[in-house]
């Protein structure tokens, strides 16, 4: 039985996560979480679970735990902190034992990325804390006795949550943008990004521990697709009918922003300056497995938000 390590469990992906890898008899799961009451599974109810409560403060406490691990699932994200997603992961990845852990599932942001899936260099200059968190953290990884174990993910825009799973950061734009949508669609912003389900994410976990593959980077998403193209297909789904379409320039954006009581940060005039969310992406397809939600009236039947 293979000791796995998994962090952010009690998160939306971390649930996916877990509905995959407590089915399988050969891992035995130490799941670290600050909050176990936030779970929506019942752990008692598996053998192969062992809950390991505390805080990511306290990773060092937990070493003579980690050098029993023979893979790790490092989810856990601090979305207003640095220290979280910078030196408590790396904390947390040197007390690994380099002779014994085999596999490094960790979960970075493709917030990071420009271009051809290249870091854009000084994130941590104007960045949110969060993202420069995770930019720190992977400029260091090489330096890791344990670092040729190590896969990077790379999430795009991360969908997911029903009654037995939490609600992703972004299915709360979703969720927003339902109630708006008889005034969003008669609007058109160019913009356009990936997205993937939080279930296929689990999947290509499932898939990177078991299998060995030539590349340690994945950005992980769907095809591209538009703002406009994912609004009409909301449209088409709630059965919302389109008369027209009124394009918004991204500087209108910024300069009525404030009017409406939103103070943007350099990060945000970076993403609307941006636009595009283009990269080369994976999905459950590129390693031969079946998508579970490959389309966005898959993900809004998912999603449940009626």
């Amino acid at each position: 039985m293979k000791n796995i390590f998994v962090t952010g469990i009690s998160g939306c992906v971390g649930h996916y996560v877990f509905d995959t890898l407590a089915a399988n008899p050969d891992y035995h799961l130490f799941l670290f979480v600050r909050n176990p009451a936030k779970l929506k599974f019942n752990p008692s109810a598996y053998k192969n679970i062992t809950i390991v409560q505390d805080i990511m403060d306290n990773i060092l406490c937990h070493a003579d735990v980690l050098k029993q691990m023979d893979g790790v699932v490092h989810i856990a994200a601090g979305w207003g902190e640095t220290q979280l997603n910078y030196e408590h992961t790396l904390e947390l990845f040197e007390q690994l034992d380099p002779n014994r852990v085999k596999k490094i599932i960790y979960f970075s942001t493709a917030s990071l990325l420009g271009p051809d899936n290249k870091i854009v260099e000084g994130l941590d200059k104007f960045a949110t804390s969060y993202i420069r968190g995770k930019y720190l953290c992977y400029k260091e990884l090489g330096k890791l006795a344990v670092y040729d174990r190590i896969i990077t993910l790379f999430p795009t825009w991360v969908l997911g949550g029903d009654e037995k799973h939490p609600y992703s950061h972004a299915t709360g734009g979703i969720k927003a943008a339902v109630k708006w949508l008889w005034l969003l669609r008669f609007l058109s912003i160019d913009v356009s990004f990936h997205y993937i389900h939080a279930r296929d994410i689990a999947l290509i976990v499932d898939y990177l521990l078991k299998n060995e593959t030539k590349q340690k980077e994945y950005v992980l998403g769907n095809s591209l697709i538009t703002a406009d193209q994912f609004i009409d297909q909301m449209c088409q789904y709630y059965k919302r009918k389109i008369y027209f379409k009124v394009p918004v320039p991204i500087d209108l954006l910024k300069k009525i922003a404030p009017c409406l009581g939103f103070k943007l940060s350099d990060w945000d005039r970076y993403c609307l300056d941006k636009k595009h969310f283009e990269y080369r992406t994976v999905n459950p397809s590129f390693f031969g497995l079946k998508s579970q939600d490959p389309s966005v009236e898959k993900v809004l039947v998912d999603l449940a938000l009626i």
